[in-house]
């Protein structure tokens, strides 16, 4: 039971993997599950041209997430502070706080490369512009300003790079999709 299993929810901005990851946490349950809210980890935009930062995919901090992944079960972590509006990470601490649990589910555009499961959501481009709109005006920010960069990620992630174990539908309802992904790992 000190093995931890690594799950991997990706896909485009906007496809729904939060809110799928939230649901399946809670299906598998909340003593066995925990969400790594995996954007906090993304890599701070570093003073490079700022045409050429956002023409290329957003990356992660694997080595992070690595590490927080490393904790024993049972302790708590964080996630970097991260300010989504300057693309920067504001500190290594003072984010969203998790529990590390056996079955860790991350979050975020790119999978994770050692994951043990990765499952992709997919949803149309205006469905996810309208989704990452709404998002914004919830939490009073601006990422759409970045979806020229999260587009070219998302081309990324459909270039054959990754094998996924399922490819889900962003239209299904992510009660829904947890539950296939449930029934995928026999649990």
């Amino acid at each position: 039971m000190n093995d931890k299993i690594i799950i991997s929810i990706c896909g485009a901005a906007g496809a729904g993997k939060s809110i799928l990851a939230k649901k399946l946490v809670q299906l598998i349950g909340m003593d066995m599950a925990s969400r790594i809210p995996g954007d906090y980890y993304l890599k701070s935009y570093n003073g490079e041209p700022f045409d050429e930062f956002m023409n290329t995919p957003f990356k992660y901090d694997w080595d992070m997430v690595k590490k927080v992944i490393d904790i024993p079960i049972g302790l708590q972590a964080e996630t970097p502070d991260f300010d989504f509006n300057k693309l920067i990470r504001v500190d290594r601490k003072g984010g969203k706080p998790f529990t590390i649990r056996r079955y860790m589910i991350i979050d975020t555009m790119l999978p994770y490369p050692k994951s043990n499961y990765i499952f992709r959501i997919t949803a149309p481009e205006d469905l996810r512009l309208k989704r990452v709109k709404e998002r914004d005006k919830a939490q009073k920010l601006n990422s759409a300003r970045n979806w020229k960069k999260m587009e070219r990620t998302a081309e990324e992630l459909g270039a054959g790079k990754f094998k996924f174990d399922m490819v889900l539908s962003g239209f299904d309802e992510p009660e829904v999709n947890a539950e296939k992904i449930k029934s995928f790992l026999r649990m």
